[in-house]
């Protein structure tokens, strides 16, 4: 009798877990069919979520579950947004496994990291899992991280620090270097370049715009 039943057929699919992906989009892209059997979408789940995870990006996990007698829910688990991507005036969210979301917002997150001029999904991971190894109270300091590279050197960055200054240091070794930072800043008398690349240098603004004037003069 149940098998011939309403019961057998399915009533209904709810969706849990989202936070910036829309419900009626995850229902419609999963191929769910509400008045079909029940029994043989279930069973076939799996194909179902990676079909969704493939579709979202922002995506990480997708599981299809009873929530009644007749009625599916879709369980789904975000990607975290870790930082951002500035491009022509707008801000891309950034993934945690790297990926850039295609939606850009007009305005940044005053509690995530700005990353500008990077080029690939590595770079990105690579500067991202670095940054998120520092201590906290040096994440907080960090206002933005620029990809830098110069023809010796394909990992430079350029982070600039709310309190002014600017450091120059390889993406590598960038949770290394920027332990030493809060020590460094607090010796220096003014506001300059910390350049971590090779040890660590300091020079004040000042000096390296007579060293960048200078540089010009030979060039002419």
């Amino acid at each position: 009798m149940y098998y011939i039943s309403p019961l057998n057929s399915l009533s209904n699919v709810e969706v849990e877990g989202n936070q910036n992906i829309d419900s009626q989009e995850i229902v419609a892209s999963s191929g769910l069919q509400v008045n079909q059997n029940l029994w043989s979408q279930y069973f076939d789940r799996e194909q179902f979520t990676k079909k969704l995870v493939k579709e979202f990006p922002r995506m990480k996990n997708a599981e299809i579950k009873f929530s009644g007698l007749n009625q599916f829910q879709i369980d789904v688990t975000e990607y975290r947004e870790v930082s951002l991507l500035a491009k022509d005036e707008k801000y891309y969210p950034i993934l945690e496994n790297g990926e850039v979301v295609k939606q850009p917002q007009e305005k940044a997150d005053k509690n995530k990291v700005i990353l500008e001029d990077f080029k690939s999904q590595n770079q990105i991971m690579s500067t991202i899992e670095n940054y998120y190894e520092l201590p906290k109270e040096i994440q907080s300091g960090v206002s933005q991280i620029n990809y830098t590279p110069s023809k010796n050197n394909e990992e430079l960055l350029t982070i600039f620090m709310n309190d002014g200054n600017r450091v120059i240091l390889n993406i590598s070794n960038m949770d290394q270097q920027m332990q030493y930072y809060p020590q460094v800043a607090k010796e220096m008398d003014d506001k300059g370049i910390v350049d971590m690349e090779v040890g660590i240098f300091v020079r004040p603004y000042e000096e390296n715009s007579t060293e960048d004037e200078q540089e010009e003069e030979e060039t002419e």
